[in-house]
């Protein structure tokens, strides 16, 4: 599976303790822009999980720019976007990735509209169980640690799901 990331779900990922993982089993894309909020930004702003971020991303991360991409050009024209979702939405185009991994409202109201597929970071911890990666004790502990940082509809949801696979 090819995952292209913005700054967003990149962090948010990471915060959960799941990013180190996700990488072992998806090919995952970034481009410069990415790169600067996540990683150069957050270093600058005394962030400690840049660098822990940073290094994951040297090792596992496909760091490449992308071109334009005209389709996505025509999609954002009417949208207000950062300099990572556009860069994003270009590298998915451009590379035929399967998914984009963000927790940008906007940007995901975008992607929906259009029918591209996401993946918001608690969604990534739900596919990680759901794939036997991660148990439910693990994915549940990723859950709590991502609670702070996304909407409380996103969390519940989650749970649920994985409540669901626990029957299984």
């Amino acid at each position: 599976m090819k995952i292209v990331c913005d700054a967003d779900g990149l962090i948010k990922t990471n915060k959960a303790g799941v990013l180190a993982i996700l990488v072992q089993h998806a090919e995952i894309l970034i481009g410069p822009a990415v790169f600067r909020e996540a990683v150069t930004e957050g270093k600058a702003r005394g962030y400690a999980d840049a660098v822990t971020l940073e290094q994951i991303i040297q090792h596992d991360v496909q760091q490449q720019p992308s071109p334009q991409h005209p389709c996505a050009a025509r999609m954002v024209q009417s949208a207000t976007l950062g300099a990572g979702e556009r860069e994003a939405l270009d590298l998915y185009m451009s590379e035929h990735a399967n998914a984009i991994l963000s927790d940008d409202r906007g940007f995901l109201t975008l992607l929906g509209a259009h029918q591209i597929h996401y993946l918001t970071p608690a969604a990534v911890i739900v596919a990680l169980c759901d794939w036997g990666i991660l148990t439910i004790q693990g994915a549940t502990h990723a859950l709590a640690l991502l609670r702070p940082l996304i909407r409380a509809e996103q969390y519940h949801a989650a749970l649920a799901d994985l409540a669901l696979l626990e029957r299984e």
